[in-house]
């Protein structure tokens, strides 16, 4: 019996001694946490400017899609303008009729109104782009304005 006790206390002593034994102690110093925390936001706004970058580059590509949407545009108004000119030239000799020079003229102003359409949406997609580019400097600033923190140990 006096066995059981005493191998009982040891076992209870031994068991104590493992609890008391598990202390937490941190390996991360409050400076180097600091730093964790910069070096996560410096790589959040990073990845802001990142986005911020593709989406300029998405912006970038529509606006050459719209450009050679103008070009097109531009260049039927022209060749509208330049049918109704000699249809008003014919108009001008006889060799035509009024209903013919009245057709070519709202050919030609309907080229030019959808020419106007097309200038108005390519401007408006530049206007888009150069917002984009106002905002990726201001990131950039503030990506460069952060002072850095060094811990010495």
């Amino acid at each position: 019996m006096k066995k059981i006790y005493t191998l009982l206390t040891v076992g209870f002593s031994l068991l104590s001694a493992n609890v008391f034994a598990q202390k937490y102690t941190s390996q991360v110093s409050k400076d180097s946490l600091t730093t964790l925390n910069y070096r996560l936001d410096a790589l959040k706004a990073s990845q802001k400017l990142y986005e911020l970058k593709i989406k300029e580059a998405d912006e970038e590509a529509e606006v050459e899609k719209l450009r050679v949407k103008l070009t097109d545009a531009n260049a039927k108004a022209e060749q509208a303008a330049k049918k109704n000119t000699s249809v008003a030239e014919l108009l001008k000799d006889g060799k035509t009729e009024h209903k013919n020079v009245a057709k070519a003229a709202k050919a030609a102003q309907s080229e030019m109104a959808a020419a106007a359409k097309a200038l108005e949406k390519y401007n408006k997609q530049i206007k888009r782009v150069e917002d984009l580019r106002a905002q990726i400097q201001s990131e950039e600033q503030k990506i460069t304005q952060k002072s850095s923190q060094v811990v010495f140990k």
